[in-house]
């Protein structure tokens, strides 16, 4: 190891002391980035519901729902921005206009759904230690969704989605939230869901 006097700069000639040091310096790197408080992961999970207005059908699907959501920025000591994945597995039913005059039924598919949201949280649940027994979020994001069928053909849904929620405390149900997506070929989600926090 030496020192060099015009650049300031420590020359390291040994790679197995590059290795260790890098490696030490990671592990400090990691031990503080682990100790902000607001770098934390939170989860949810419940049920998702929605209706749907699409150029060739309207629809409903019943999704269930897991939601990580990770703190990327404290705002202020009860704000934070995050951003989060919804992702949906469940029933979707179709009411295609076409068959409407012969066909009043709703095939049943299988439906899947992934938004993608940035949110700013407020209070309850916006960061580890908050004090409020409400939380409220708002936010936007982009979502992707369809039902797999052979027949009709049905084209997926993705645009941009727009959220909001709220966090309660000591409820069973501890997580309420509602989207509305603008899709790609004209349609209109509106999204309701039930979600526990754990």
């Amino acid at each position: 190891m030496s020192f060099n006097y015009e650049t300031g700069m420590i020359k390291i000639k040994n790679k197995k002391m590059k290795r260790i040091i890098i490696i030490l310096l990671l592990m400090i790197g990691l031990k503080s980035y682990s100790q902000l408080g607001y770098k934390k992961f939170y989860f949810s999970t419940g049920i998702t519901g929605q209706y749907m207005q699409a150029p060739k059908y309207t629809g409903y699907d019943f999704n269930w729902t897991f939601i990580p959501r990770y703190n990327i920025a404290e705002l202020s000591a009860e704000s934070t921005l995050s951003i989060e994945a919804r992702p949906q597995i469940g029933v979707g039913f179709r009411d295609w206009y076409q068959y409407r005059a012969y066909d009043e039924t709703f095939p049943m598919r299988f439906s899947y759904a992934l938004p993608v949201l940035m949110n700013i949280n407020m209070g309850l649940n916006s960061e580890e230690n908050s004090l409020y027994l409400l939380g409220f979020y708002a936010g936007v994001g982009y979502s992707y969704s369809n039902v797999i069928s052979k027949e009709p053909p049905y084209d997926p849904i993705h645009g941009l989605v727009i959220d909001a929620g709220v966090h309660i405390d000591g409820s069973p149900i501890s997580h309420i939230s509602a989207m509305y997506t603008i899709g790609n070929d004209g349609s209109h989600i509106y999204s309701f869901g039930f979600y526990y926090d754990f």
